[in-house]
């Protein structure tokens, strides 16, 4: 086994040996294949171990090394060029190659750490031992796995074992207007978001529940692969102003019928229908209601039917994830809050549309961002106990450079609704903004447990995870999976043209950047980034000028 000792201090001299030695490992990294043709990073590397070597501290600074080592004028400033954070960034990825490959033996490693230019400096010993090491997984693996698949097939999902978990499939359009499929659909949307707010159950995502619309699969398979024991299926049935729902309750271990009923009724009882539905689910599950849960369970959105229906249709306009369509999906939003200004979800979706036209530079105007704030905090104001206005808040907050409070709102988004896996998508996002990389990864796997089928964004979010902590290989891997998911979703492309340039890959980076160009229409920004710490949104800044993509 190899045993690592810390030697790299600032308070003691080095021997005359001891430098020796740790020029003699210097010189053969240098001298390898990864850094033969890497001028700066060698030139770099070589500035900071001599620096750190003889404790001079003054020279190891940001403005320093872009002076001395880069060549910059004297007026640099690395708060405007991010040369140094991006080339300390670019080094560590080097140090992080070489080390696992060729030089894994080296009796010293030589590591550049996030946020300092002092190099440390650790001593690898050789000692025998009868054990042999056990084998740990790597972080995140559990969820990792479940994404490195072949495409087609299937991963295999754990159950969970600890509460009652359910998926709720999208319930089929029985009337005779094929029109009518966004109010089959929006049935479905509400029962799985009141579902979720319970603590005591396990909810399977919107994404990953419509990946089987329209499938002929047997209960038993559609359950296994999506990890949860009950399904709920139903269908719809819409005349007029009147209404049918047939709903059945299956447990995929049995393929026995739980429950079933159905109803006829005027479409002004709907809200009673779904709060019946999800009351019957609770009952037969025996699920237990924690704390306040009894008090806020049931429909809580609007009375006028007119809004409500407005909503579902900006719903279904929203999913199709284009531009025009998320125009429709907004002035539906729209209308459903001039019918009713206090229905609180339609302020949350309107909140979250217009972050999204933002984000896609869509509509770029300051006050586009400062309308989707205003909407969301109506959306809390109007109903505090909605986990979604929370997550829309905190992600509007993100962008908006908010980062505590945004952090705050995801929290408490959470903590509302356990279930939502958007909720652990935004909160990873703001996370990961903020340099918190191991959490912001806990909350995408979480999230990729609630969503077994997860989207483009999703593997956008465990990429920017991974980016975060400089995992660019894992990186890479989550932004390629999101591009086969999706070859038109940009961000995914740019991320991999920004990794790909700071790992010193042109010819890759290249054919990323012509993919964001061609469906950006060659709009330079292509999309909206942040990094709520500084380093991080410096090196961002830097490479996607190096990238060219700005």
């Amino acid at each position: 086994m190899v045993v690592s000792t810390y030697i790299s201090k600032f308070d003691r001299e080095w021997s005359e040996a001891e430098r020796a030695k740790v020029q003699v490992c210097l010189d053969k990294v240098l001298s390898s294949p990864i850094f033969a043709h890497a001028e700066r990073q060698q030139r770099f590397l070589r500035y900071v171990v001599t620096q750190t070597l003889t404790r001079n501290t003054e020279r190891l600074k940001g403005y320093t090394i872009g002076v001395e080592v880069f060549d910059r004028e004297p007026t640099f400033d690395p708060t405007v060029d991010a040369i140094v954070r991006v080339e300390a960034a670019r080094l560590r990825a080097k140090l992080r190659e070489y080390y696992d490959g060729g030089g894994r033996s080296d009796p010293m490693r030589f590591e550049l750490p996030k946020g300092a230019y002092a190099v440390h400096i650790e001593l690898q010993e050789s000692q025998s031992s009868q054990t042999p090491p056990l084998k740990q997984e790597p972080r995140g693996a559990p969820a990792a796995a479940a994404h490195e698949v072949a495409p087609g097939v299937t991963p295999f999902v754990h159950p969970i074992e600890d509460k009652p978990s359910i998926a709720v499939l999208p319930f089929a359009n029985m009337s005779s207007d094929p029109e009518q499929e966004y109010f089959a659909d929006g049935i479905t949307d509400i029962l799985i978001t009141e579902l979720s707010r319970l603590s005591g159950l396990f909810v399977i995502s919107r994404h990953s529940s419509f990946v089987y619309k329209g499938l002929s699969k047997r209960a038993e398979e559609i359950a296994q692969e999506l990890g949860v024991r009950y399904l709920l299926e139903g269908s719809v049935q819409r005349s007029g102003r009147q209404v049918r729902i047939t709903a059945q309750l299956v447990d995929s271990k049995t393929c026995a019928h739980l429950w079933a009923e159905h109803y006829d009724r005027e479409l002004k009882e709907i809200f009673a229908v779904q709060d019946d539905v999800t009351r019957r689910i609770v009952a037969v599950l025996q699920v237990k209601l924690a704390g306040d849960e009894a008090e806020r369970f049931g429909h809580e959105g609007t009375v006028s039917i007119e809004a409500h229906d407005a909503l579902l249709r900006g719903l279904e306009r929203f999913w199709v994830y284009t531009q025009e369509s998320v125009g429709e999906a907004l002035a539906l939003f729209a209308k459903a809050i001039e019918l009713d200004p206090r229905y609180a979800f339609a302020h949350a979706w309107l909140a979250r549309t217009l972050a999204f036209q933002w984000i896609f530079l869509w509509d770029a105007r300051a006050e586009t961002l400062e309308r989707a704030f205003e909407h969301a905090r109506m959306a809390v104001d109007l109903d505090p106990q909605m986990p979604f206005a929370y997550s829309v808040l905190s992600w509007v907050q993100l962008w908006r450079k908010q980062g505590e409070a945004s952090i705050a709102a995801g929290w408490r988004a959470v903590a509302l609704d356990p279930n939502n896996a958007d909720t652990h998508l935004f909160l990873s996002m703001t996370l990961g903004a903020a340099s918190r990389g191991e959490e912001a990864l806990h909350c995408i796997e979480k999230g990729m447990r609630l969503n077994p089928h997860p989207s483009a964004f999703y593997q956008l979010a465990l990429g920017l995870c991974y980016f975060v902590l400089e995992d660019y290989d894992k990186a890479i891997a989550a932004f390629k999976r999101g591009t086969g998911l999706t070859d038109v979703f940009i961000p995914n492309h740019y991320w991999l043209c920004i990794i790909y340039t700071l790992l010193d890959r042109p010819d890759e980076a290249r054919v990323e950047r012509e993919k964001v160009l061609a469906l950006s229409g060659g709009r330079k920004p292509v999309v909206q980034v942040i990094g709520l710490d500084e380093d991080l949104n410096l090196r961002i800044r830097g490479l996607t000028q190096l990238a060219g993509l700005e």
